[in-house]
């Protein structure tokens, strides 16, 4: 049986990383309560988004 719920959160997944590789390669900077975030943190959250999408995707095909 397809999970249409796994396909949903694995897309979401790929766009949310995608938008932290975005942030990496332009430089963006996030200001949270007048700290500023430094980009490193977006490489890991890209790096783990699409792991559980990948992974997602391979449960769905099960």
């Amino acid at each position: 049986m397809k999970r249409p719920a796994s396909l949903v959160a694995a897309i979401l997944f790929l766009l949310m990383a995608i938008a932290q590789l975005c942030r990496v390669i332009l430089g963006v900077n996030v200001v949270a309560s007048g700290v500023e975030i430094p980009v490193w943190p977006s490489v890991i959250a890209a790096v783990v988004l699409i792991l559980l999408a990948v992974w997602l995707l391979l449960e769905r095909k099960k």
